[in-house]
């Protein structure tokens, strides 16, 4: 069969996942959003797609690293992965309050697969920091070398996080404190952060015969992450009905300009891999993930648009021209989807 399908990632195997197309991995959160999948389906989806951090093996990503990646390139991807390290210990540690604040028995159990997600995804950095990047093998240390690496808009958003995080604690009862923490971690954090970053490096990676572990943990955190996003985007699309708007643009208005400035250091840099012309553009798959995503909680356009040329107005606005337009970011023949038979 030589048409492209989800089944290819749905069904997949941690070491499938790594050799399929970019592409396949990469559209996969979209399809799994455009299914308005209630919760209950997402919890079936997350039993049948498991997987261990710990059966990755970086044996042969260290000596790439080491030895056979371009300077610039290592320089990179060593940035990158210092941020996944905080991000999704972050999202481990404070995934917490949304829990407690959950409003329905399903949304309570689906939550509880997504704290295993982070788990793993957790697990997996820390082997990765250390094992690979030669960070400390300590987690408390390794945390703390990753963070000193960290740029100054995933500091503001890390205090934002936790001053929302806090709230929701404070009184789980309040679904609009529930509201403002789901915006942050489901559509921020994850539905434009996580997705452009795991994006940039499932494209990047993809260009190497290289580093085959990295790319395949990355390509499972894609898939996790396409069953977190649907939850937000589901449980944000109820909370627009219901008539609380007004908690989710506070959010998204001090949030989304600091998150898209992040991606900006995503971007290939020169010498490095994808940063020849045609290169992906990181900075507008956020920008499209984020229109995307407004679209189909029932956001009012004119307020995504506010948000889109509020952040296109900060400074490196001219890597978000195409952005600006509304054009999709360009895809590279290596995108473009395989026989079934890869899979």
């Amino acid at each position: 069969m030589s048409r492209w399908s989800t089944l290819d990632v749905d069904e997949a195997s941690v070491a499938q996942l790594g050799a399929l197309a970019p592409r396949q991995v990469v559209e996969h959160a979209e399809l799994i959003a455009a299914r308005r999948l209630k919760p209950v389906e997402l919890y079936g989806r997350w039993e049948r797609q498991q997987w261990s951090a710990d059966d990755i093996s970086f044996g042969q990503d260290r000596h790439d690293f080491d030895h056979r990646l371009p300077r610039r390139f290592r320089e990179q991807l060593r940035g990158a992965i210092a941020t996944f390290i905080v991000g999704e210990y972050t999202g481990l540690d404070m995934l917490a309050p949304v829990m407690l604040g959950a409003r329905a028995e399903d949304d309570l159990v689906f939550l509880g697969t997504q704290v295993a997600d982070e788990a793993r995804h957790a697990r997996l950095m820390f082997r990765l920091g250390h094992e690979v990047l030669g960070f400390d093998e300590d987690p408390s240390v390794m945390l703390r070398q990753a963070w000193d690496l960290a740029e100054p808009e995933h500091r503001a958003l890390a205090a934002i996080e936790g001053e929302l995080m806090r709230a929701t604690v404070s009184d789980p009862s309040d679904y609009e404190n529930w509201v403002r923490s789901v915006t942050l971690f489901h559509l921020v954090t994850e539905g434009i952060l996580a997705v452009s970053g795991q994006r940039a490096l499932v494209r990047q990676l993809s260009r190497l015969p290289l580093l085959p572990g990295i790319r395949s943990g990355f390509a499972a955190m894609c898939r996790d992450e396409s069953r977190h996003i649907s939850f937000g985007l589901h449980s944000l699309r109820i909370a627009l009905q219901e008539g609380h708007a007004g908690a989710v643009e506070d959010v998204l208005e001090r949030t989304v300009p600091l998150a898209l400035a992040m991606t900006r250091s995503m971007e290939p840099r020169n010498g490095a891999v994808g940063a020849a012309a045609g290169a992906d553009d990181v900075v507008s798959t956020g920008v499209d993930s984020f229109r995307r995503a407004m679209r189909w909680i029932g956001a009012d356009p004119a307020f995504t648009r506010h948000i889109v040329d509020r952040s296109l107005a900060a400074p490196g606005a001219d890597l978000l021209v195409a952005a600006r337009s509304g054009a999709p970011a360009p895809v590279s023949p290596i995108d473009a989807p395989t026989d079934r038979s890869t899979s």
